[in-house]
């Protein structure tokens, strides 16, 4: 066997250990041990122009308070459907400008343009406020961070309601933007600490399937409301659910202050280049996406030819299809991370090309396909990117968010600029072209990295905790015994006998 090719079994029984002592909570107080599991559990439910991010820590999800584990199960289990039902409302409020987009330039009599421009409002305030409201945030119990959310947001739903002109509207939309914010930033860990770490799986699914239900039957809702009944329509009912929601939360969630977080963690293969580079592929994928989804509503209709009363079931079918992709797509994730990120961008410029024909069967089409590749691509790069993360997980995962709605904010200027120039049949070619530059970056990762990213979990943590030995003492290469000095008669005896056998 070459030097430069060697099989070595690694024995994992040690990391076994480590991660069953950990989930049971054993031993708490001892030192942290040096083989445990370092990703984060990671979820990112697809939106109509952006995504949110779940990112849970390695080993332990959250570690519960008193006051928690004091709360009866039955409560438990309402205050998780009160989050639950509570992203189902958010999701719903951020993509009603998409949806309601013609009917609310209409009612209130400016140019579809400018209405998209509240989708960049709403992103770059999500942008701004994340940090500093979680900051302020952080000492308060989860009872009044949480309730606290959901009323700013219902005022701000409230405000949109009433709003009879384009300012007072985008003032709805900022505030609830805010809230909108602080409840991402805070829903996990508050969702986690209400059960055991065992059970970490069911909670994230609640908020899931929640949020989810905001592109399967929300946004469908709010656009055949919007149509039927007016655009203030489903903010008067969005906002009533508010008001509920923030009853329902005051009543159900415990007064504990923010739980103590769990051991922080950064990437199994931490590199600020390649972290930079998930980066660069997220914001062009998120430009492109937001640019022409939304003033999808206008295209639909004005340029594919498709009728109003079909909008609602196309986005349920668009909706249906993400949820379907995302529960499909987890399981590879991991070792494939980033050629689930290719497929997702070759599946998204499949779509705007079929977009760019601008015929009805291709704008169906296009739908179903963009749902799909949507929901494929922000999974793998929130995979991706705390895979890389060069610092603790939270933290790569906030510089993740705000470069999503960094682009979801300049996707609806750029979207604009194209629509006042070219029309609304251009903006398919400007979603290609940026979807197929971030897949050009994305295609540019080395082959040495490609490998390390499809080793499986367990290995590359083995690996990263072995010390680093000589291969001579860690037993991977016998140990050679020196060479013994060649006595000169014996090494003319050799020669001679050579010379003897050989005829020379």
């Amino acid at each position: 066997m070459s030097d430069s090719a060697r099989t070595v079994e690694i024995d994992v029984r040690p990391v076994q250990r480590a991660s069953e002592q950990a989930h049971s909570g054993a031993d708490d107080d001892a030192p942290e041990r040096t083989y445990r599991e370092s990703d984060p559990t990671t979820l990112s439910i697809p939106l109509v122009t952006g995504a949110q991010a779940v990112v849970l820590e390695e080993p332990v999800a959250a570690t519960r308070t008193i006051e928690s584990l004091m709360i009866s199960s039955r409560r438990a289990k309402l205050a998780l459907l009160t989050l639950a039902v509570s992203a189902f409302a958010f999701g719903a409020n951020e993509a009603s400008v998409v949806a309601m987009s013609s009917d609310i330039a209409t009612g209130l009599g400016v140019p579809v343009a400018s209405v998209g421009l509240l989708a960049t409002a709403f992103a770059l305030t999500v942008v701004i406020a994340a940090i500093p409201l979680t900051l302020v945030t952080r000492r308060w119990s989860r009872r009044a961070s949480v309730t606290g959310a959901i009323a700013l947001w219902s005022a701000g739903v409230l405000v949109a309601a009433n709003a009879d002109t384009l300012a007072m509207l985008t003032t709805g939309r900022v505030v609830s933007a805010g809230a909108h914010a602080l409840f991402w930033a805070i829903v996990a860990p508050t969702a986690a600490s209400l059960f055991a770490p065992h059970l970490r799986a069911r909670t994230v699914t609640a908020i899931m399937l929640g949020a989810s239900a905001a592109g399967v039957l929300g946004t469908p809702l709010v656009s055949f409301a919007g149509t039927s009944l007016g655009w203030q329509v489903p903010y008067w009912a969005l906002g009533g659910l508010g008001v509920l929601l923030v009853g329902a939360s005051a009543a159900t969630m415990p007064a504990a202050r923010g739980t103590a977080a769990a051991r922080s963690t950064v990437g199994d293969l931490p590199s600020g280049r390649a972290f930079a580079r998930v980066l660069v592929v997220t914001f062009l994928a998120t430009v492109g996406m937001s640019a022409t989804w939304t003033y999808i509503v206008p295209f639909y209709t004005g340029v594919a030819g498709l009728p109003s009363q079909m909008l609602p079931a196309l986005f349920a079918l668009g909706g249906t299809l993400a949820v379907a992709t995302t529960l499909a797509v987890g399981r590879f994730l991991t070792r494939y991370a980033v050629r689930t990120v290719l497929v997702g961008t070759a599946m998204l410029a499949a779509a705007w090309g079929l977009l760019a024909l601008g015929q009805g069967w291709s704008a169906i089409a296009a739908q179903a396909i963009q749902a799909a590749g949507w929901a494929v691509l922000v999974s793998a790069l929130l995979n991706w990117a705390m895979r890389h993360t060069p610092w603790r997980t939270e933290m790569g995962a906030g510089a993740y968010t705000v470069t999503m709605n960094g682009g979801a904010a300049l996707g609806p200027l750029l979207g604009a600029a194209v629509v006042a120039t070219a029309g609304t049949g251009a903006l398919p070619l400007l979603s290609l072209a940026l979807t197929l530059i971030a897949a050009g970056v994305a295609a540019g990762v080395d082959r040495r990295t490609l490998t390390l990213l499809e080793l499986p979990r367990k290995v590359r943590t083995r690996i990263a905790a072995r010390p680093a030995r000589p291969l001579r003492e860690s037993g991977l290469e016998p140990a050679r015994r020196p060479a013994k000095p060649i006595d000169a008669a014996v090494l003319r005896r050799h020669r001679a006998e050579w010379r003897r056998r050989t005829g020379l």
